[in-house]
């Protein structure tokens, strides 16, 4: 099969999982947004994404190096060094997560005084440790072997497995979450449900793993191997600390919010505004899972021309695919947060607007991040998301005191721009990529233009979801018309090409 029958077959299954997890997700935030409190809501995820900003540290770029590593031994027939690989990553991974969940555990009380409670919104502090150690010393480390289990599929680029990780993970956090508020566990329901989650998935994936993926796991002999520890951590290390940026990029909005405006700004931000617009990156996430392996193994094979040839495409399929729903985003953010949450989160309609377009730059970040961790250059993401996250740490204390939710969502938007402009030198230098600025332009000409017959009839609906579906309809409609009109390349160059 060819790298573009996989590429094709790999996102695609992705892609649909994605499709299928995205509202199962968006029932989760609705779920909590209409049973607890917003304050209730906050406290979750500002312990939950403190959680996944420590995440870093317990995971020290392992998990990428399993999908590095493990397509790199297969084409070199060493499933024992699979097998060892796998048993390594696992092994300091858990012993970091017990260990770290230990030292948070022990600062708990300065935790609940100086970061979750901060703006004293969150009366009843008995609530608050519990809460904390059923995220630390059970979500925390079952989620990171959980990770491990998940990365151990995408390097065997076994993609309809992996495809379906995340959607049977928030399947089940929706089930749970559902069982929970219904029996009145109230504020506990989100914590309990993802806890006993990752549990559920550590057992019913690792199962599958050694079943029907690795079925000569505990055939294989397990070598302990200084080379292969060094060798991974001198690829892992470099992932870790880029990493590290990203992950600030991604939860320092929420931490900051926490800190400086509290925990009503933080459910905005994190239970509405965040998921509504990363669904626009689902499309690129498809790709992601199947690239990195991919790329690997083109690199390994000398097939450097091929891969370039293959980002540009799929950037443009990204740029195109994202653009015009972006829009729509934008323009409808206050009626999708009437439609699906209510009046109390319509404060969160304009980050919303703010991050749709954001998301475009991240989306094509994630697929060029993917590609240089692919060749084995993880130094230089860690180099590019440095300055990114100094930007967004710099712009985040500047703006979210006075500005709030739209300090955060600007900043972050303007975080995921500046790194892109950065990759873009890196890339082209690299693998003599062709950046596809023409392409783009006539994608956001389009993108404009079809905007105009939805002011002339924006008018006369009763029904919001009618409003919504009716006049968006008409605008991809007309954003496909402009497209194909233009000479686009979406239609003319790449449709059908090899």
């Amino acid at each position: 099969m060819s790298y573009k029958e996989r590429m094709i077959k790999g996102a695609s299954w992705n892609l649909l999982f994605l499709i299928l997890a995205a509202p199962v997700g968006y029932f989760v935030r609705i779920l909590y947004a209409n049973s607890l409190t917003k304050v209730e809501v906050g406290l979750f995820y500002a312990i939950f994404d403190l959680i996944c900003m420590i995440a870093i540290f317990r995971g020290l770029g392992l998990n990428s190096a399993l999908v590095y590593f493990i397509p790199k031994f297969l084409v070199q027939k060493r499933k024992d060094m699979v097998k060892s690989t796998i048993i390594m990553v696992l092994l300091i991974q858990t012993s970091v997560a017990v260990l770290i969940a230990l030292v948070m555990y022990s600062m708990l009380p300065l935790i609940i005084k100086y970061y979750i409670n901060n703006q004293n919104q969150f009366g009843d502090f008995a609530v608050i440790p519990p809460i904390f150690i059923i995220m630390i010393f059970g979500y925390y480390i079952f989620d990171g072997i959980k990770s491990v289990v998940f990365n151990t599929f995408q390097g065997f680029q076994s993609q309809k497995i992996y495809g379906t990780c995340n959607f049977l993970n928030m399947s089940c956090i929706l089930i749970l979450s559902i069982i929970f508020t219904y029996f009145s566990f109230g504020v506990y329901s989100p914590a309990v449900s993802y806890t006993i989650t990752s549990i559920l998935m550590v057992l019913l994936y690792g199962i599958l793993l050694v079943i029907k993926i690795f079925p000569e796991f505990f055939n294989e002999k397990f070598n302990f191997s200084k080379k292969l520890l060094k060798d991974i951590f001198t690829y892992s290390m470099p992932v870790m600390f880029g990493s590290t940026s990203f992950v600030i990029m991604g939860y320092l909005d929420s931490a900051c919010l926490t800190y400086f405006t509290g925990l009503d700004a933080v459910a905005d931000y994190r239970n509405v505004a965040m998921p509504t617009a990363t669904i626009l990156s689902y499309f690129a996430g498809s790709i992601c899972t199947v690239l990195l392996p991919m790329a690997t193994e083109m690199w390994e094979r000398g097939e450097r021309k091929n891969l370039s040839k293959g980002i540009k495409r799929i950037l443009v399929y990204s740029f195109t695919i994202s653009i015009p729903f972006s829009v729509l985003l934008a323009y409808f953010s206050t009626a999708l947060v009437n439609l699906f949450f209510n009046e109390n989160y319509l404060s969160a309609a304009i980050p919303i607007s703010i991050l749709s377009f954001g998301i475009i730059f991240l989306s094509m970040n994630n697929i060029i991040f993917n590609v240089f961790n692919g060749i084995g250059r993880p130094k230089l993401s860690a180099k590019i998301l440095y300055f990114g996250a100094l930007f967004n740490t710099i712009f985040n204390i500047l703006l979210i005191p006075r500005y709030g939710t739209i300090g955060a969502a600007c900043t972050t938007s303007l975080s995921y721009m500046l790194i892109h402009f950065i990759q873009i030198i890196y890339i082209n230098k690299i693998l003599g990529h062709t950046y596809p600025l023409k392409e783009f332009i006539v994608c956001i000409i389009s993108s404009i233009l079809a905007i105009i017959p939805l002011c002339s009839i924006n008018y006369g609906f009763t029904s919001p979801f009618l409003k919504i579906m009716v006049l968006g309809a008409i605008y991809i409609s007309t954003y496909l018309i402009l497209y194909y009109g233009l000479n686009a390349v979406f239609f003319k160059k790449y449709n059908g090409s090899s």
